[in-house]
């Protein structure tokens, strides 16, 4: 996605396909949202991104392992693979964005504790 895109798709807001949110969330809160709209018809979550649309940018030391490894590979069942994906919207901040289509392996669900 180019940083036009991005600034566009913010502009628009959030909606049934399109999630905001900051990089500070536990591995549970993004895997609802995963489970949500790979229960739905599938979406996008920006992740360095304020619920009012204010690009904070990403700070979480390598973001995609922690996408992918703790919230895909732990939270969420059955697997989902995702796009992810960095946008340098400046030189001091990126959004990254976690791309889920809807699922065929529906329900999805959130692992707590094991169950």
């Amino acid at each position: 996605m180019t940083k036009t895109e991005l600034l566009e798709l913010i502009a628009n807001g959030e909606g049934s396909g399109v999630e905001f949110k900051r990089d500070d969330l536990r591995p549970e809160q993004l895997a609802k949202e995963i489970v949500a709209l790979a229960n739905f018809q599938g979406g996008v979550i920006l992740l360095g991104v304020e619920d009012d649309g204010t690009i904070t940018g990403i700070q979480r030391e390598n973001l995609e392992e922690w996408v992918m490894d703790t919230v895909f590979g732990r939270y969420v069942h059955p697997m989902i693979l995702p796009f992810f994906e960095t946008v340098q919207v400046d030189p001091q901040r990126r959004v990254a964005l976690v791309s889920v289509t809807q699922g065929t392996a529906k329900p999805y669900v959130v692992r707590h504790q094991g169950r």
